[in-house]
């Protein structure tokens, strides 16, 4: 595929992109706000944390006499808005924080995100009976993003379209990512589903110097999926669904554009129960230029998150662009679990694992990059408004990529006390 014809598509898609944009909001402007609630939740938060590799790479790629751990302190705080009315819901949480390094003054960050959804399904449900559409939204800048989604808990999903089990070098980054999706009944028990997620991730320049061999791949990802859905009953269901991601990429420190399609043909299976919910997909991912076809899938069980213990577990093989080391696509291979147990009213125990296993093509065997993140969280609440936290992460990275190979791990251990006035 040239690049003139890369530059056209991904022009068309940022036009289809305005498109959806402008429909949902003349539509959410059509609404009727009547009996509109809004709620306003501010938090606000201070930390302190010890971190035995800030830099997130070995050692031996950084310069003689580098200083590796350090003490940090964070401050920051966040705004979360809940709106409400009889057609729309929507959920929106903005948040930062500055951190401040005891040794390494000049490596002080702001980190900054933002997450949100509009669920859209009573209105649309206004003009087609049983039709749903919602809008998510996530945004992060960071020179330390994390390799998985984390949280066990979560209130807004996060979309995982970048964290894959690699974990980069220390690099200011930029993420975001925007989905439409929805459903159109045909029958009562037949539906057309579909959706679209356009993504964006850029890098600034490596911090710590230039590592050999290394490099960062700014990423314009554009995916869409659509099939048939049939309930089978209340609680289950099926679905044959197509679903492609075009992937435009070009070295951070510049170079020419090249181009990477996947296309994925499957079979879902959900199941839903009062509080639990499984989901299966099977099937087949096609990856050019690379050439081939592989088995993909994935499968999800979670819980709903009022219950005092809540359970996430997630394990894929899915094909994904590949932003660090090598450009292009990755076979991602992803095992992760998280558990968030309310010993008693005031008391919370988190735990989450997750096991990243990258394949990089053309050589899928030897080309390699293993990821294994822990974490561990005691919350405890003082009053009804502030909390103080207790947390532990331990990370251990090993690339066997055939450009640099290398393997280090990191711990941190850190001290939160955050308030947030409901």
């Amino acid at each position: 595929m040239n690049l003139f014809f890369c530059r056209n598509y991904v022009e068309r898609n940022w036009l289809f992109r305005f498109t959806v944009i402008a429909m949902l909001v003349v539509g959410t402007f059509q609404v009727n706000t009547g009996h509109a609630q809004t709620t306003v939740i501010p938090s606000a938060h201070v930390s302190g944390y010890y971190d035995t590799n800030i830099w997130s790479r070995p050692k031996d790629f950084l310069p003689a006499g580098t200083r590796l751990d350090d003490y940090v302190t964070a401050v920051g705080g966040a705004v979360e808005l809940l709106h409400e009315t009889r057609d729309i819901d929507a959920k929106l949480k903005l948040g930062g924080d500055f951190n401040a390094y005891v040794e390494n003054t000049g490596l002080n960050f702001f980190n900054a995100k933002v997450n949100g959804t509009i669920g859209l399904d009573r209105w649309v449900d206004q003009y087609v009976r049983g039709a749903r559409l919602r809008v998510t939204e996530n945004f992060r800048y960071t020179p330390q993003s994390p390799g998985f989604v984390t949280g066990v808990r979560q209130a807004i999903a996060q979309d995982n379209t970048f964290f894959t089990g690699l974990q980069a070098f220390r690099a200011n980054t930029f993420i975001n990512t925007t989905a439409v999706t929805g459903s159109y009944p045909i029958s009562r028990d037949l539906a057309l589903e579909g959706g679209y997620t356009f993504g964006v991730r850029k890098f600034g320049s490596i911090l710590g110097g230039d590592a050999g061999g290394v490099r960062f791949f700014n990423t314009t990802s554009n995916t869409w999926f659509g099939g048939p859905r049939y309930q089978l009953s209340r609680n289950d269901s099926i679905a044959a669904l197509y679903r492609q991601s075009f992937i435009l990429q070009s070295r951070s420190d510049g170079g020419r554009s090249f181009a990477t399609n996947l296309i994925t043909l499957a079979g879902n299976y959900e199941k839903k129960f009062q509080e639990w919910e499984f989901k299966a997909e099977v099937g087949v991912t096609f990856i050019e230029p690379a050439g081939g076809a592989f088995p993909t899938g994935s499968l999800a069980v979670s819980t709903q998150t009022e219950r005092d213990t809540v359970i996430r577990a997630t394990l894929f093989r899915e094909a994904r662009p590949s932003v660090f080391l090598v450009g292009g696509a990755i076979l991602s291979n992803v095992a992760q679990v998280g558990i968030s147990h309310r010993i008693y009213e005031r008391l919370t125990l988190d735990g989450d694992a997750a096991f990243g296993y990258s394949q990089f093509f053309p050589d899928t065997n030897n080309t390699t990059f293993q990821n294994f993140t822990g974490t561990t969280r005691l919350a405890y609440k003082l009053t009804r408004d502030i909390t103080a936290e207790v947390s532990y992460l331990f990370n251990n990275v090993k690339s066997d990529a055939t450009s640099i190979q290398y393997q280090f791990s990191r711990h941190m251990v850190g001290f939160f006390l955050s308030a947030e006035w409901k």
